[in-house]
């Protein structure tokens, strides 16, 4: 596992109905990509309740005024040219979640009943490579090993956002909602809804989710931040 951390993340509960988490996964160095990560928190936990409209229009305007940020914050530091982070911003309510998601950190939904859904895109090559396994171009067992496969296609980098994933879900009693760095992906979907489904409190449903993650071994494994909410 790295020996330094790179993942950032915040609550902010101040206001009825709008409860926002956010997590950013940093890159361009350990400097760098701690930097960029703990910008991007900052930047939306301070800002988001100061801009107006619904709260899509919020995400979005807060994920602008963000990577511009980075790029004044990039200007300033030229130690830190190349710094970019993930970022997932999500505001849940009582009956739905809405997010806006650049990069690779995954946001899941698990429903009462056992499904275990992935809401965000996945902005890495993994879904590139997957397509070409399904087209025959690529053998499976290469695409565990495939040196382009944790590459990023989009990132908040200070510069025009490439690809940016905004959508909403229902949420009811009893849901989960798991927000995660990629060092998650070590563990299998199902090995993910398995711990999720333990009548357990959040706390120690994340600790379960670390553990695993630790109990497999991975050589290099990526740091990994989690966290989980349960919907009463």
């Amino acid at each position: 596992m790295r020996h330094y951390q790179e993942d950032d993340f915040g609550f902010d509960n101040s206001q009825p109905q709008d409860f926002l988490m956010v997590l950013a996964d940093g890159m361009g160095g350990h400097k760098g990509g701690a930097f960029a990560s703990d910008c991007a928190i900052k930047t939306v936990m301070y800002g988001y309740h100061a801009v107006s409209g619904r709260v899509g229009e919020r995400l979005q305007q807060i994920l602008q005024k963000t990577n511009e940020q980075l790029a004044l914050e990039a200007q300033s530091k030229p130690k830190l040219k190349g710094m970019g982070c993930t970022l997932v911003a999500a505001a849940i309510s009582d009956v739905q979640i809405e997010w806006i998601s650049v990069g690779d950190s995954p946001l899941w939904l698990y429903k009462k009943a056992g499904e275990l859904v992935r809401l965000n895109a996945d902005h890495s090559m993994k879904p590139i490579l997957q397509e070409l396994v399904h087209l025959g171009e690529l053998m499976p067992e290469e695409l565990a090993t495939h040196p382009d496969r944790n590459m990023l296609r989009a990132a908040l980098v200070g510069r025009k956002i490439d690809m940016i994933d905004q959508s909403s879900a229902p949420l009811e009693a009893g849901d989960r909602i798991l927000l995660a760095s990629d060092g998650i992906l070590s563990l299998s979907e199902t090995e993910i809804a398995n711990i999720l489904g333990k009548s357990l409190p959040a706390n120690a449903l994340v600790n379960k989710l670390l553990m695993a993650v630790e109990n497999k071994g991975k050589l290099n494994q990526d740091n990994t931040t989690a966290l989980v909410i349960k919907m009463s």
